[in-house]
């Protein structure tokens, strides 16, 4: 969309008094929504534009969309709860999917908290209890923001490896057990972070754990 055409970037056709409609933030807000907001103040009746206008306008409503970026012009949310860089729209899954080196630190927080949150459920993925999100989000605002979506991709990888390590490692001491079953937590014992990660196998964007590779005996 282009935005000087709508006039965004004009304050005496629109009357804006508190934006500075030449800034990212801006420009990012009113390529998001701004066309679709004027088509439908175009449809109020006479009344509704009155009491549109009476609580601010145009104006209002773009400093509350622009609430939702950062002065960059990343889309960050309500409340910033999306971590800048992270939004995938318009970014082709092979530039998203790639694989890259990950810092010893993150893989380690990753390491433990699928083995406690493993151990809580029984192996079960819940999303009432698991942290992982945490470990995520803290993990992408410590890289640059062009690598968050490559990074939280092949972190992603480890995570589930992880998860099948622990799995393999249950069901070779206990060949009957089956997800949400009890089971010897002792039998985690001998699964390391370290030993997961040197069985990795790269292969094209993935990171492979060959089945049943972790040797888990004392």
């Amino acid at each position: 969309m282009n935005i000087s055409s709508l006039g965004a970037g004009s304050n005496r056709n629109y009357g804006y008094h508190t934006i500075d409609t030449n800034g990212s933030q801006y420009k990012a807000a009113a390529k998001d929504f701004l066309e679709n907001h004027r088509a439908a103040v175009a449809k109020m009746s006479p009344w509704e534009k009155m009491m549109y206008e009476m609580f601010g306008g145009e104006e209002a409503y773009m400093r509350n969309v622009m609430k939702m970026y950062n002065s960059e012009g990343d889309f960050v949310g309500p409340n910033g709860i999306v971590v800048p860089g992270m939004v995938a729209t318009g970014i082709p899954e092979s530039e998203r999917h790639q694989i890259i080196d990950i810092s010893e630190e993150a893989r380690q927080n990753m390491f433990e908290e699928t083995k406690r949150h493993f151990l809580q459920e029984y192996g079960v993925a819940n999303g009432d209890t698991t942290k992982r999100s945490e470990v995520y989000r803290e993990f992408q605002l410590s890289i640059p923001k062009e690598d968050r979506l490559k990074g939280t991709w092949t972190l992603g990888q480890y995570e589930r490896a992880y998860h099948a390590a622990f799995y393999d490692a249950v069901k070779a001491a206990n060949p009957n057990w089956q997800l949400g079953m009890p089971f010897d937590r002792s039998i985690l014992d001998n699964v390391t972070r370290e030993s997961v990660d040197q069985a990795l196998v790269k292969s094209g964007n993935s990171l492979v754990l060959p089945r049943k590779t972790i040797d888990t005996s004392a």
